[in-house]
């Protein structure tokens, strides 16, 4: 360690939002950042990694003298419970035998599937994965370095293709969950199911396990040119430009259309883990007025105008970048 931190280490973050695969790097040497960049691939099938991808990664840890590699798990068999012992984890339904789990300070716990774990592995077979982070670690690292609260505050960690809801006390966790704001019938390979799932040899550093699809837009597609037979007119380039800026305000329309129907199912999923906190005797339910965004997507101005209206709770919203966060966190394991 006293010689690695005077050569170059990288730190690779991997992200999948949007379709694409968010690859980016940052390049550390004597604690001074030398270099960072950001390269995107498309994931056309959420069961596979490009070649290209493959070829781009390993490229990157053949060409510095320190790598590491940490993936955001956005994969449904996953969550966060109070408690760390297998009583804590039967109370929560959750069978201990069936996932991958560590405890956090020795007070509450995330997990994952064998299936998941299994998954991504195979997934990064040809690179190797160093870290594995649970989105409720991210979320429990940002709001670490928020001055701490006195009171219980609910939490959402907002990603395009999920979101990460919990409550803390403090630094306590009180209630956990997530979900999907999309829908993808392969989410895993469908090979595996939960009952034959046996654990296999765990990634070295695996970290901190430690411790729907909305439609895409379609293009609108263009008007076909008119037979040769047919009469013709002047164009006229003012009438052009209009239908241009019409348009273009059809897809802007049609965007914030899409967003607020996402916010929508993310205003669901908010009050039904409220309701759920509320009303189970399990997590002996305690008042909340704040909700703080994490938000590593976007947010409509009607969620936030529900939230405070309809829930009466005062919203605070932090905008972050996920992939720079991951990024940042396997840097901290490494360096620190």
């Amino acid at each position: 360690m006293v010689i690695q931190k005077y050569l170059s280490n990288i730190f690779i973050s991997i992200v999948q939002q949007d379709g694409e695969w968010i690859i980016h790097s940052k390049v550390i040497k004597n604690g001074v950042l030398k270099d960072k960049f950001t390269k995107n691939f498309e994931a056309k099938e959420h069961d596979s990694v490009s070649s290209k991808m493959e070829d781009y990664l390993n490229e990157l840890q053949l060409e510095y003298n320190f790598s590491y590699i940490a993936l955001f798990l956005d994969s449904m068999g996953q969550g966060a419970i109070n408690g760390t012992s297998s009583i804590d984890f039967e109370k929560h339904s959750v069978d201990i035998k069936s996932v991958s789990h560590f405890s956090i300070d020795n007070k509450w716990s995330v997990y994952a599937s064998f299936i998941d774990i299994n998954w991504v592995k195979k997934l990064f077979l040809k690179v190797g994965l160093d870290f594995i982070y649970s989105p409720f670690v991210v979320q429990y690292s940002l709001l670490q370095e928020r001055k701490s609260k006195n009171k219980p505050v609910l939490y959402i960690l907002n990603h395009q293709d999920s979101v990460t809801i919990s409550i803390y006390d403090s630094n306590s966790l009180l209630f956990g969950a997530y979900f999907k704001t999309t829908t993808d019938e392969n989410l895993t390979s469908g090979e595996e199911d939960w009952e034959n799932a046996e654990e296999e040899d765990s990634i070295d550093n695996l970290v901190e396990l430690d411790s729907i699809e909305t439609d895409d837009l379609e293009e609108l597609g263009e008007f076909d040119d008119l037979d040769s037979d047919s009469t013709t007119f002047d164009e006229d380039p003012h009438e052009s430009e209009s239908l241009g800026n019409f348009e273009d305000k059809n897809l802007e329309e049609e965007s914030n259309l899409e967003l607020f129907g996402r916010d929508v199912l993310v205003y669901k999923y908010l009050t039904s883990s409220l309701k759920e906190f509320y009303n189970n005797p399990l997590y002996g339910s305690c008042f909340i007025d704040t909700v703080v965004i994490f938000d590593g997507y976007e947010v409509s101005s009607e969620l936030i105008d529900m939230i405070e209206n309809e829930l009466f709770m005062e919203i605070e919203m932090d905008k972050i970048d996920i992939t720079q966060v991951v990024c940042n966190m396997a840097k901290k394991e490494v360096l620190l």
